[in-house]
């Protein structure tokens, strides 16, 4: 199977899921993001809104992560929660 439908089949899987903590989120959120739209070029937000920060942070600290290494990374990831 292919990387890119491998990864959109997880992408669809992972959304069954109820119990993600905030970390698994954010680590599948960023690469997501990389792996979509490549490096993070969002102005940073503003301090006082902690989620979207913690959001820009993640996503920005994948910069310069290939978009195949990002997908293969969210799907090693969407395995393991959903014991595949």
């Amino acid at each position: 199977m292919n990387v890119e439908k491998e990864f959109k089949d997880y992408s669809e899987k992972i959304k069954t899921l109820n119990n993600v903590s905030n970390e698994n989120k954010l680590y599948l959120y960023s690469h997501y993001k990389q792996a979509i739209f490549g490096n993070n070029m969002n102005p940073k937000p503003s301090i006082f809104n902690r989620i979207e920060m913690e959001k820009w942070k993640g996503w920005n600290s994948l910069n310069d992560m290939s978009k195949e290494e990002a997908m293969n990374n969210y799907i090693k990831k969407a395995k393991t929660l959903l014991n595949v």
